[in-house]
């Protein structure tokens, strides 16, 4: 039962990832703003339940010159928990600039509750062609299906 409540507040930090481009590795940090479309968990046995997630996403970093301040998309996962109460998720996000370039993000969560992880920026289009880098991000929950992920890590 606990792992069942915890499945909706794990949703939404998968969506935590960075966006960041640039010529040589930097550091580099932000938050996600993230809103669930859909949650649909299914019971495959008594606790264990296989959920599906897809989010909405805007990415709002600390330094607003950055070409991925205010990129938006879409992520998607999924979340297993087990009797143990053990959570693990994974997924991808896809965002868009406003100049319609694209940057692509695979992300983890490493914790064991879904509320901590990690991501890889893994290119795009245009100027996000050759984006990397790897990110740590944190999940916090907002009001109703709306969450906060806080994100830092090296970008190129």
């Amino acid at each position: 039962m606990y792992a069942r409540h915890q499945l909706p507040l794990l949703a939404m930090l998968v969506l935590a990832s960075a966006v960041p481009t640039a010529t040589l590795a930097a550091k580099c940090s932000g938050t996600n703003i993230n809103n669930v479309v859909s949650w649909e968990p299914t019971e495959i046995s008594k606790g264990t339940t296989l959920a599906t997630l897809r989010a909405s996403s805007v990415t709002v970093s600390d330094d607003p010159s950055t070409p991925y301040h205010l990129v938006s998309g879409e992520c998607i996962g999924s979340f297993l928990t087990t009797p143990e109460g053990k959570t693990t998720g994974s997924g991808s996000c896809s965002r868009r600039d406003k100049d319609g370039d694209v940057l692509n993000e695979e992300w983890i969560a490493t914790d064991g509750a879904g509320a901590k992880g990690t991501s890889k920026l893994v290119g795009g289009t245009g100027k996000f062609a050759r984006a990397a880098g790897s990110l740590q991000w944190e999940f916090t929950p907002l009001q109703g299906k709306s969450s906060a992920v806080r994100w830092t890590g090296n970008c190129q």
